[in-house]
């Protein structure tokens, strides 16, 4: 049956205080996770609300974790990203078989079909959730918060063909994401039933995924602000977003132990602009932009071409280029920094020099002439395959 507004009302305070019926919150923390990896991921989320324990003071990270539990978690940790503010709910009973309208975990089930979440209509709340079919569950409602931009890469596993068909592409986005992971021997042990712990664990990832990663629609909007004007010069925001987006940079090749703000690394940058994560990445992947890279400066010809040159060589692996430098006109114009890059450019035929034999190095670049070492670029990076071996 329907929710009523009061009723709705009331579900949705719960969900948003992070407090169901049965479970107590503890007020000091959980006593119960020494040696618990990931340990202090799961007191963050007990302290923003979004998990409980057993009882008080006790998580019982060890145990398995129920579909329950499971569906209610996922729903918690993205309830500010969801949209769940005006919503109106028919009771869970009206999609699934085994879900009272009474249950404490009732509005979950609501709420996860209302986002389009893929419960079967006969699902359990009190089995225990495998780790693929939580990480499935747990995918959609991240992709419900939005799209996001992804490489297109392929993660191997071991144990492919264990996994259910129905929940290989979530479990591979999931894998880029960095929301899962396959153990050392490149397994993914999809039928293993979930613990507590980890549950969390993979819920704290999510809801740290969508708190530093711009939806495609929020993206889409922002970038409609800054058009493609060929004789335009390129700002320094725009270029590395251009950059990052036409090689395929992402987060997912990239090893930060916590995802860092924009503007910590950039204090000119603001965390909302829709080139904020390109900088984030480009950094990520060792391109030497300076601390004080003001977004809004259009750059120069010398610049976009150093910077498209290290994404392009420390994005992938390429034998090092032995090369008898070209003999440029204007070199003494050049910023020192950058010679190395341009000759290597100019060797991978990425860049030119004019009728005159001079590179302009201190001449702003204009959008067309960016696009067009872009579309070079990426020409060059197609035909020579990443060879998996780093440089010496």
């Amino acid at each position: 049956m329907p929710y009523s507004k009061k009723t709705m009302t009331a579900a949705l305070a719960v969900i948003l205080a992070g407090s169901v019926a049965s479970q107590a919150f503890a007020a000091d923390g959980f006593k119960d996770l020494q040696g618990v990896k990931n340990a202090a991921q799961i007191e963050s989320l007990r302290d923003r609300g979004v998990i409980q324990g057993v009882k008080d003071g006790i998580f019982a990270p060890a145990e398995e974790i129920t579909a329950a539990e499971g569906i209610t978690l996922i729903v918690n940790a993205l309830r500010d990203k969801l949209g769940l503010e005006t919503v109106k709910l028919a009771g869970p009973s009206s999609y699934f078989t085994k879900v009272s309208d009474k249950a404490w975990y009732a509005f979950a089930f609501s709420v996860a079909h209302y986002k389009g979440i893929d419960l079967p209509k006969d699902i359990d709340p009190n089995k225990a959730l495998t780790k693929e079919e939580f990480v499935f569950y747990l995918q959609q409602a991240i992709e419900a918060t939005g799209g996001y931009p992804l490489i297109k890469i392929y993660i191997h596993i071991a144990d492919e063909d264990a996994l259910t068909t129905l929940y290989q592409g979530a479990i591979q986005r999931s894998l880029i994401m960095k929301i899962s992971e396959l153990d050392t021997a490149g397994k993914f042990n999809p039928k293993t039933i979930l613990t507590r712990a980890e549950a969390a664990t993979y819920a704290y990832q999510a809801l740290t995924f969508v708190e530093t990663h711009k939806s495609l629609e929020y993206l889409e909007q922002e970038q409609a602000k800054d058009p493609y004007q060929a004789e335009a010069e390129l700002t320094g925001g725009s270029a590395i977003y251009r950059i990052v987006r036409d090689l395929e940079l992402s987060f997912a090749a990239i090893d930060f132990s916590s995802v860092p703000l924009p503007n910590e690394i950039f204090p000119k940058v603001s965390n909302d602009a829709f080139y904020a994560d390109a900088l984030v990445i480009a950094h990520g992947h060792g391109v030497e932009l300076p601390e004080s890279f003001d977004p809004s400066k259009p750059l120069t010809r010398e610049e976009f071409t150093f910077y498209l040159q290290q994404a392009l060589e420390k994005s992938r692996h390429y034998p090092l280029i032995k090369i008898v430098p070209a003999s440029i006109a204007d070199e003494s114009d050049m910023t020192a920094g950058y010679q190395g890059a341009i000759q290597r450019s100019l060797k991978m035929g990425i860049t030119e020099l004019n009728k005159d034999g001079k590179f302009l190095p201190k001449a702003l670049i204009t959008q067309q002439e960016a696009a067009d070492l872009l579309q070079k670029a990426v020409d060059y990076a197609t035909a020579h395959p990443d060879t998996g071996i780093p440089s010496e």
